[in-house]
């Protein structure tokens, strides 16, 4: 019988923790779910409505809770949170000081959210003085929320367009991350970028009052938070060709290794013969020869391998859509024209289909060889570009469907000419085609394809 006696006290402690379990589990779902609600509800409801509810309902609870549980800032916490969301700002600050004033000395959590109220509030120097209350220890904690508040003043400064008071505070954040024993890189990536982009700012507001040094100690401090960023580096390129020409230069080769299609490569022509002619002042002639020579190589080098938008300039001057039964084809109609004072060849362009961000199909043609030449101030005007297959969309699909042209003398060197949508989601002009797409298109390929074969007759006619 003793092998079978059931152990009360076990059964009963054993209900006692499963009903502790799902109270905690209640009381954790309605606690985040008012979160929930207050976060997503301007798409469920207005926002009158949202602020009575929040008022009449989830306060009343809190301002209950907090009259049983008088000590807990973490019910003030809570309240100033909700009088802040619903946009009664003297009673937010009132819990949120009140917060503080309940919380232990060793929980910086309320001040923590009081500063970032003020900070909302435009009120920095009052969120300064609470940042300055923080003791400095090596608590990772204190040191996230020093930087997490100084990241947050930068950017109501840089939303304000007040970018140096932005960059400082950035930096000062940075200051507070970097001393963190295990640094997250991912949060001080961002916080390089921010560094940065208010740095560029500052430089582009010194370039245009003509304040060069100024503006270069900016993109200095910007190409030190993100050593790799093309923008910066292509702006110091451009900026010390007026200051520095051998500091030009280094970014101008390195950058056109680089970027070879990015480059404005008449600017690096430019600062070459600049450094040529100022060698060749100077008396060193070796120096003048070598950049003479490295500016002949660089339009050599461009006119075999390179096409920019400083060369050509290409428009899609018609598109069309063709469909067969359940299925369709694009025709494209694209003019180019050489803006450039070189003659163009060997120039292939690359359309490439897109629904959905997701490719479809991509067609190449080369449209100049390398026994022909489009001319300065020459055009071809009827650049058409078919598909190889039908296919099948439907017709709500149609708005989606992107296109990607590039242009490229080698495939390694491409240059993104148009990336957009095709069709305007008003206006589809579907053509029906039963037989074929173009036929023009076909009979120019074949002639095309025929003028090849007598031009080929005639060099074998000419070489013997």
């Amino acid at each position: 019988m003793n092998k079978y006696k059931i152990n009360i006290w076990s059964y009963i402690s054993t209900i006692l923790w499963t009903i502790l379990a799902a109270c905690i589990f209640s009381g954790g779902i309605i606690y985040y779910a008012q979160y929930d609600v207050i976060n997503n509800s301007s798409s469920k409801y207005n926002e009158k409505v949202l602020n009575e509810y929040i008022r009449n309902t989830v306060i009343e609870q809190n301002i209950n809770l907090e009259m049983n549980y008088p000590d807990d800032y973490r019910i003030d916490m809570h309240l100033g949170y909700l009088y802040n969301v619903i946009k009664e700002f003297d009673k937010a600050e009132y819990y949120y000081k009140k917060a503080v004033a309940k919380a232990p000395d060793n929980i910086y959590r309320p001040l923590y959210e009081l500063a970032s109220f003020y900070i909302e509030r435009l009120r920095f120097d009052e969120a300064q003085e609470i940042i300055d209350v923080f003791p400095q220890k090596s608590s990772s904690v204190l040191i996230k929320y020093q930087s997490y508040l100084y990241r947050k003043m930068g950017d109501s400064y840089y939303k304000n367009h007040q970018y140096y008071y932005a960059l400082k505070k950035y930096e000062k954040s940075k200051y507070y991350w970097i001393k963190l024993s295990s640094i997250p890189l991912k949060y001080l990536s961002s916080l390089n970028k921010r560094i940065s982009e208010s740095a560029v700012n500052l430089a582009d507001i010194a370039f245009n009052t003509n304040r060069l040094e100024e503006a270069i100690a900016f993109l200095k401090i910007a190409e030190k938070a993100t050593p790799n960023d093309f923008i910066v580096r292509y702006k110091l390129a451009l900026i010390t060709s007026n200051t520095d020409m051998e500091l030009s230069y280094k970014y101008f080769s390195t950058l056109f290794k680089e970027y070879p299609t990015k480059i404005d490569y008449t600017a690096y022509y430019d600062l070459l013969m600049k450094l040529s002619q100022y060698y060749e002042y100077e008396g060193d002639y070796t120096k003048s020869k070598l950049y003479s020579f490295r500016a002949k190589t660089l339009l050599d080098y461009v006119y075999m391998y390179i096409v920019t938008n400083k060369d050509v300039n290409c428009q899609i001057i018609d598109k069309s859509l063709y469909k067969v039964g359940n299925k369709y084809k694009i025709l494209l109609k694209l003019r180019i024209d050489n803006i450039s004072k070189m003659p163009i060849n060997n120039l292939t362009i690359e359309v490439v289909y897109k629904l959905n961000n997701e490719e479809i199909e991509t067609y190449k043609k080369q449209i100049i060889d390398s026994s022909n030449s489009l001319l300065p101030n020459d055009h071809i005007s009827d650049i058409r570009i078919i598909p190889k297959v039908f296919n099948k969309y439907r017709e709500s699909e149609i708005p989606n469907i992107s296109v990607e042209i590039y242009l490229y003398k080698v495939s390694s060197k491409k240059w993104c000419v148009y990336n957009g949508k095709l069709f305007d989601k008003t206006n589809i002009e579907i053509k029906q085609s039963k037989l074929s797409l173009d036929c023009s298109s076909y009979i120019e390929f074949f002639a095309h394809q025929i003028l090849n074969i007598g031009s080929s007759i005639n060099s074998y006619r000419d070489s013997r």
